[in-house]
């Protein structure tokens, strides 16, 4: 992967982190909203929400993965992986229990 497409695909996760934090705060005033007026379907929506709002740190994350590949940095690149796994085993965990 050349400089200018791991370039490519940090700029291309800034514009998903924004977007997803506009999804996440739509979602979750809807949720909101449903669980204002007693709608069974609100602790779903509230869900669906937090599990956007969960996985923008994530993609922050991952962002650091490219440039750790972009460094050619092994520390970095194996110590985020490591992280990415732990986050995605806690949010796993965390699904399975509600």
């Amino acid at each position: 992967m050349s400089r200018a497409d791991l370039t490519r695909l940090q700029d291309q996760i800034g514009r998903l982190l924004r977007l997803g934090a506009r999804l996440a705060a739509v979602v979750l005033a809807a949720g909101l909203g449903l669980w204002m007026f007693d709608v069974t379907s609100a602790d779903l929506v509230l869900s669906a929400g937090l599990v956007i709002l969960m996985a923008i740190p994530v993609t922050r994350i991952a962002a650091s993965l490219v440039e750790a590949v972009r460094q050619g940095d092994h520390l970095l690149l194996w110590s985020t992986v490591i992280v990415l796994g732990v986050m995605a085993a806690t949010l796993i965990l965390s699904l399975a229990s509600s």
